[in-house]
């Protein structure tokens, strides 16, 4: 954190600037496209449910493709753009949740989704648009109750700190690095749930102690 506390007092001294998310991104609306125009080509596609359930905070390979004709018929988006969903038909789905376009080629959005463009660090605009001082200001724009939308309008009045882009740099680093260590430490968790699920399964199962004379396994805890 010193570092960052240097970098601020170097390029920010008078203390970090903030603007309007509309001041900061160009916005274009996702339109057309649907599950069923899937595996029809090999141009790449982003659906709003994918940001969901297939991404996380960058996007480094597509998941779903179609052909070129009915691509074109939706919004580009290239590196660096983050892609924003607009719509949630579930609680559990955090309605607007933000991922960087991390791949060269253009990728084509579809609708219930926001393009954002920038001359930002795509990663700090991530971790703030994800971030909970974020949430608690987009909710303010948000409306519906089955289906939730947010208002692209809305959240581009919204005033976010724009530091300076090495001390944006600086933050993405660490959160980052932070962000790599949760998901190793969920994997090991999730290897860990299943050993005790084993070992809870056998030896509670008394018929194998029984039947086996003792029952004996050569895992280790």
């Amino acid at each position: 954190m010193s570092k960052i506390s240097e970098l601020i007092s170097k390029y920010c001294p008078n203390g970090v600037e903030y603007k309007t998310i509309g001041e900061v991104c160009e916005f274009k609306r996702g339109k057309n496209l649907s599950k069923d125009v899937k595996g029809l080509g090999n141009t790449p596609i982003v659906l709003y449910g994918e940001l969901y359930t297939t991404y996380g905070n960058y996007i480094e390979n597509i998941s779903s493709y179609t052909s070129k004709e009915i691509a074109i018929t939706a919004t580009p988006a290239n590196k660096n753009d983050i892609l924003m969903p607009v719509t949630s038909t579930t609680k559990e789905a955090q309605i607007g949740k933000a991922s960087a376009l991390n791949i060269d080629e253009t990728v084509y959005v579809g609708g219930d989704a926001i393009v954002l463009s920038h001359n930002q660090n795509a990663g700090y605009l991530v971790h703030l648009l994800n971030s909970h001082y974020f949430e608690v200001l987009k909710m303010q724009h948000r409306s519906g109750t089955t289906v939730s939308h947010l208002s692209p309008k809305g959240i581009a009045t919204i005033k976010i700190p724009v530091p300076p882009l090495p001390v944006q740099e600086e933050i993405v680093r660490i959160l980052d690095a932070f962000t790599e260590l949760e998901t190793e430490l969920e994997a090991e968790l999730e290897t860990r749930k299943k050993q005790y699920q084993h070992y809870r399964d056998k030896l509670l199962n008394f018929n194998v102690f029984c039947h086996n004379g003792g029952g004996e396994d050569n895992g280790t805890f």
